[in-house]
């Protein structure tokens, strides 16, 4: 098996029995809790794949065919300075995806694509689209979000960071530059999340409650997550009127 130790994996995923990709972020336990619809024969997309963990993870569930969409770099819509180059994981995802893709036998189909370009006469239109924490990064949520409904003729499954409220008051249904000197612009709390998927033309069907991320073995274990303040998301299923 190649030497998977000589890249900076962003996620953990199972290649074989015993044998795991050193991730910075371990999303098993959280896909378990996800209000997943039927995706068995569907055709998916899967927005901001990075390593591929969902775009794999929608073969696994049965999907017929799996197209996986990133950018080379998240420096083009990522608040000034802070670009995914620095600090975190090597930029390009795509040697690592080839590389998981290669040693699972995958077929998922890897495209170079912002989701602002999304478009149904070049795309296609899909059965599932997964969108799992790429919101936060991207400097106008809603516009990529109608791209996204653009070719989408069934469901929706978004997973993002979510803020919570540290106190009794009100909260916004979304904070701009929520955490300085992360990679957000923004980040909505729940009821936010919900009304995002909404307002983009969706149909809301299920939401979780507050999920727990799991750093990997890559990730510091920060006094924010120790306190519960990071590392929150949900997860919102929304239908197309298509359907």
């Amino acid at each position: 098996m190649p030497d998977i130790e000589a890249h900076r994996w962003w996620h953990t995923i199972d290649l074989a029995p015993g044998v795991s990709t050193p991730g910075s972020w371990d999303l098993r336990p959280t896909s378990a809790l996800l209000p997943w619809p039927d995706v068995a024969g569907k055709r998916c997309l899967d927005i901001g794949t990075m390593d591929g963990f969902w775009a794999f993870e929608l073969e696994r569930r049965g999907a017929a065919e799996v197209v996986a969409t990133d950018i080379p770099h998240c420096d083009g819509d990522a608040p000034p300075g802070r670009g995914r180059g620095r600090g975190s994981p090597e930029p390009l995802g795509k040697r690592r995806f080839a590389l998981a893709a290669e040693l699972l036998g995958s077929r998922a189909d890897y495209r170079e694509r912002s989701v602002y370009d999304l478009d149904p006469t070049v795309d296609g239109e899909f059965d599932v689209v997964v969108m799992g924490f790429v919101l936060q990064m991207l400097r106008d949520p809603l516009r990529a979000l109608a791209a996204v409904r653009s070719v989408c003729r069934g469901h929706l499954l978004l997973l993002d960071t979510v803020s919570v409220p540290l106190s009794l008051l009100p909260a916004p249904l979304a904070r701009l530059d929520a955490r300085r000197g992360a990679l957000e612009w923004f980040v909505f709390n729940r009821r936010g999340l919900i009304r995002a998927v909404d307002h983009a033309g969706f149909e809301v069907e299920k939401a979780t409650r507050i999920l727990r991320d799991r750093p990997g073995v890559l990730a510091h274990d920060t006094w924010g997550h120790r306190l519960g303040i990071l590392g929150r998301s949900c997860a919102v299923l929304g239908r197309s009127a298509n359907i």
